[in-house]
C-alpha cells in the first residue's frame, strides 16, 4: 500500500512539473511573437540575452502598429493578460468583438493626415454586416472550385461589367467549376459619390454576384474588405478548393489558372499562396506619396508579400490566413497585410512569373502571343479587358 502511495505521488509530482513547464513555455512562445521591427528597437522585450518576463516594458517610441501588435499578443497570454493595463489602450480581446477604437490620446495621431487619422481611429473595428449578398445555393452553387473574388468599388459598374462579360463568365473550365463574386463597401454621396442606390439595386437583382459590407469603402479600407471576404468565406461555398483575390482593374487567364493548380501536387496545392512577390521593401515616409505610412506608425521592412492585382491561394490557407488576422492589427494596404498575415503563420508566398504587370501599350500594339504564357495583367481598362479578351479569342490568332 505504500508502495502505490509513493507512485502515486510521483504521478502527481510528474503532472505538475508538466504543467508548470507548459506554461512557461507558452509564455516564452507568445511574447517571442513580437513585431520583428520590435525585437531591434531600442526598447526590445529583450535586453542582453534576458527575458523580462514580469518588469513593465518601456513603451516609449514603439511605433503604435507595433504597440498594439503587443497588447494583442499578451491578451492572447493568460499570464501576462492582466499585464496590458500599462499600454492604456482600450482594444478587444476576440477577433470579431465590437469595438470602435484605441483610446483617444494614441500618440502622435494629430500629426497624421486626415485619412491617416480616419484608418487609425476605425482600424480595430470590424464587425460590419452583409448588407447585400446572393443566397448560399447562387454564391456558390454545388461543385464550385475555384471561387474569383473581386475587390470592386459601387462606382465601378463598367468594371465589372466588363469582367462579367469576358473573364469572369461563370461555369466550367477545363472541367472546373468556376463562380466569380464581387466584394464591395457603402460609398455615397456623403463620401462625395453619385447616388448610385437605383443601380446598385437593378445589378443585385440581374446579377446575384454582389457582397455589400456595411462599411465606408476607401483605399484605406482594403485589408478590412480582404478579412470581411475571408469570414464570409468560413461559413460559406464548403466545396470551393481555390480562391483567387484580386481587384476589379487586371485581366486574369481562369483557364490558365485552373491549369496551373491542376500541375500540382497534394501538398502543394494545401498550401498554395502565390502572385507577384515583392521582397525587402519598406515604408514610404514621403507624406505625399499615396502609400504614405507615418515613421510613428510603422517602421522596419515589410515581410515578403504579394502584389499585382491578385493572389491565388488554396482553401486552407485562406481559413489560416482570417484566423490569424484575429490577433493582428489591421494595416493599411492589404497585400502587404496578407504578408503580416503569412509571417504570423510561418509562410511564405511563392512567386509566379505568370502574375505580371505590363506597361500600358498603344491600342492594338499588344503582343496577344506573349499574353498566352501569362496568368495576370495588372492595370487594365474595361475597354483593355474587352480587347484583350476578343484578340485572344480570335480563331485567326497563330501563335
Amino acid at each position: 500500500m505504500p508502495t502505490m502511495k509513493l507512485g502515486y505521488l510521483k504521478v502527481c509530482v510528474w503532472l505538475a512539473c508538466v504543467a508548470i513547464a507548459s506554461v512557461i513555455l507558452y509564455t516564452v512562445v507568445m511574447l517571442s511573437r513580437r513585431p520583428l521591427s520590435l525585437q531591434t528597437s531600442r526598447t526590445a522585450v529583450f535586453t542582453g540575452g534576458h527575458l523580462r518576463l514580469w518588469q513593465p516594458m518601456d513603451l516609449h517610441g514603439i511605433p503604435l502598429w507595433d504597440l498594439l501588435m503587443l497588447y494583442m499578443t499578451q491578451l492572447d497570454n493568460p499570464i501576462l493578460k492582466n499585464a496590458t493595463a500599462q499600454f492604456n489602450l482600450t482594444l478587444p480581446g476576440t477577433c470579431g468583438e465590437n469595438f470602435h477604437a484605441a483610446s483617444q490620446g494614441l500618440k502622435n495621431i494629430s500629426s497624421y493626415p486626415s485619412h491617416f487619422q480616419a484608418f487609425v481611429l476605425s482600424m480595430h473595428f470590424r464587425d460590419y454586416s452583409l448588407l447585400v449578398g446572393p443566397a448560399d445555393d447562387e454564391a456558390c452553387p454545388d461543385g464550385t472550385q475555384l471561387l474569383v473574388a473581386v475587390k470592386s468599388q459601387l462606382v465601378n459598374f463598367d468594371r465589372r461589367q466588363a469582367i462579367r462579360e469576358t473573364w469572369g463568365q461563370k461555369g466550367l473550365v477545363r472541367g472546373v467549376t468556376v463562380q466569380t463574386l464581387f466584394l464591395l463597401g457603402k460609398q455615397g454621396p456623403g463620401d462625395g459619390y453619385p447616388d448610385l442606390q437605383a443601380l446598385l439595386q437593378l445589378e443585385r437583382q440581374k446579377k446575384r454576384d454582389l457582397l455589400l459590407w456595411d462599411f465606408q469603402d476607401t483605399f484605406y479600407n482594403r485589408s478590412l474588405k480582404d478579412i470581411l471576404f475571408l469570414r464570409w468565406l468560413q461559413g460559406h461555398c464548403p466545396s470551393v478548393e481555390f480562391v483567387f483575390l484580386g481587384d476589379d482593374d487586371v485581366f486574369l487567364r481562369v483557364d490558365a489558372l485552373v491549369a496551373y493548380t491542376g500541375s500540382l501536387d497534394a501538398a502543394t496545392q494545401r498550401g498554395l499562396f502565390t502572385g507577384h512577390v515583392f521582397q525587402d521593401t519598406a515604408p514610404v515616409h514621403d507624406s505625399q506619396h499615396k502609400y504614405y505610412v507615418p515613421e510613428s506608425f510603422y517602421q522596419g521592412t515589410y515581410p515578403p508579400y504579394v502584389g499585382g492585382g491578385g493572389v491565388l491561394c488554396s482553401r486552407a490557407v485562406a481559413t489560416q490566413l482570417y484566423k490569424a488576422s484575429c490577433h493582428l492589427p489591421l494595416f493599411p494596404f492589404n497585400n502587404i497585410y496578407l504578408g503580416i498575415c503569412l509571417r504570423e503563420l510561418g509562410l511564405v508566398p511563392q512567386n509566379h512569373p505568370g502574375f505580371r504587370t505590363f506597361s500600358a501599350e498603344a491600342e492594338g500594339q499588344e503582343d496577344l502571343c506573349a499574353y498566352k504564357e501569362l496568368i495576370l495583367m495588372d492595370h487594365r481598362t474595361p475597354q483593355d479587358i474587352i480587347r484583350l479578351w476578343r484578340g485572344l479569342h480570335d480563331p485567326a490568332l497563330a501563335c
